[in-house]
């Protein structure tokens, strides 16, 4: 995923990042050898679009992929144009003798708005409620890049993953509305500790790291409703895990894109991204997942003989992995879960509330699986005709529901609010409608 940033070429912020991202030993090796593609892989990294990059360096955005993708700069026109357009000493690609200072847009902060005079203007104007020694100037908050370290090790990558686990942890027990642009810094941050210096083992090991920190930041960004971001998210997951040789996670991200085709309303789109993913899985439990969905999808689509068959392979296919570990905690659960929507989709509701039942058990769930899982077998069991325990399951799901600012989760209870309307006694009338206004005010 590349992430976007609206350039104004004399902009000190963009200016900035350039700088700060090529004062590192890596930056400036690639800048020595004129390794212009490996400049710009830094940039895409630590956050610069290509469209940034050519608008700054005066070429084509096709230009810049090529670039990218292998083409050599040769031309000396050219190499001084990217050298000026990054604000970086044209002696620092050979071009020609300077000395060596540091790269432009570095901010004095005892100059402008941050100012020792206008501090204290400031803070008598806040402290006394009137402008004593004058009218301060604003002081903004400027967004300026992550420090990376010089060289990166295991124990960095560790904290990446501990802070991505309770990100992880809050974006499903709060919603992703309060913790996506948390967790969006927090990729942008791990991005940039591709550019510093590393072992090649420990580089794998980040590349898998930061395939998980953008898989949990998709996640946010789907509960938010901001599905091309997620979709953002899941595709630089796939390509980190790709990259880092790990087939299993590439596999699970092209399975997690298929999902947003579903919450779309396109099961077909979905279930031909499913079908690649179990094909192109190396392992069975890397092609249960893809099967399980599949089988979603094609309930959807009204195929149960199809439906069922590829549910039952799915099944296969994880009892053929039970010496696997698991990639994460609540993962047979959740295949319980895709289970019990096989069934619901296909009318089977008795079948359903048992599989969605077994997804209940376990470990503790975050609040968003919980409200998920627990609102469908409230449907389910309301279908059935098991009314006092569809309706205990339902409240579960409001009232943890009600915590929640995710709009994909709140959007989730529609089979809830229609099962409930479906029956003509006036506590389901209720319930109908309580799950109503629930999802208005999502």
């Amino acid at each position: 995923m590349v992430w976007h940033l609206t350039l104004d070429r004399h902009s000190e912020n963009v200016l900035a990042i350039f700088a700060h991202s090529l004062t590192d030993p890596a930056s400036r090796r690639a800048l020595a050898c004129r390794d212009i593609a490996a400049v710009y892989c830094i940039l895409r990294d630590a956050g610069v679009s290509q469209a940034s990059i050519a608008h700054a360096t005066g070429q084509k955005q096709s230009e810049v992929s090529e670039i990218i993708s292998g083409r050599q700069v040769q031309s000396v026109v050219l190499l001084e144009r990217i050298a000026d357009g990054l604000g970086v000493p044209r002696g620092w690609l050979g071009l020609a003798y300077e000395p060596d200072p540091a790269p432009v847009a570095r901010q004095d902060p005892h100059t402008g708005d941050l100012s020792d005079a206008n501090l204290l203007q400031h803070a008598v104007s806040v402290l006394k409620g009137e402008p004593v020694f004058g009218a301060a100037e604003p002081i903004r908050i400027r967004d300026a890049p992550t420090p990376v370290p010089r060289r990166v090790g295991s124990t960095d990558i560790a904290h990446v993953v501990a802070t991505t686990e309770r990100f992880g942890q809050l974006a499903g027990d709060c919603g992703g509305i309060p913790i996506i642009s948390a967790l969006a810094a927090h990729a942008r941050a791990t991005e940039a500790l591709l550019s510093a210096t590393m072992s090649g083992p420990v580089r794998k090991q980040l590349l898998i790291t930061l395939s998980d920190v953008h898989r949990t930041a998709a996640a946010a960004a789907a509960s938010a409703g901001l599905r091309d971001l997620a979709r953002e998210h899941h595709v630089r997951s796939m390509d980190c895990a790709g990259e880092a040789g790990d087939l299993l996670r590439a596999v699970f991200a092209l399975d997690s894109l298929g999902r947003l085709e579903l919450d779309t309303g396109q099961p077909n789109e979905a279930l031909k991204l499913f079908q690649l993913g179990a094909a192109a899985a190396s392992s069975a439990l890397a092609r249960c997942r893809p099967e399980y969905d599949s089988a979603w999808a094609l309930g959807l689509l009204d195929a149960p003989r199809e439906a069922i068959a590829a549910l039952r392979r799915a099944e296969d296919s994880y009892h053929a992995a039970s010496d696997q570990p698991r990639p994460w905690k609540h993962f047979a659960t959740s295949l319980s879960h895709i289970e019990g929507r096989v069934h619901f989709a296909l009318g089977r509701f008795d079948q359903a509330g048992r599989a969605l039942s077994a997804a209940m058990g376990g470990a503790r769930h975050t609040v968003g699986c919980t409200v998920n899982n627990s609102g469908l077998l409230a449907a389910a069991l309301l279908r059935s005709g098991e009314i006092a325990s569809g309706l205990r399951a339902a409240q579960q799901a409001i009232k943890l529901a009600r915590g929640l600012r995710s709009v994909s989760v709140i959007a989730g209870l529609a089979p809830l609010q229609e099962a409930a309307a479906a029956r003509q006694d006036s506590t389901c009338q209720d319930l109908a409608r309580e799950v109503a206004i629930l999802r208005s005010a999502a």
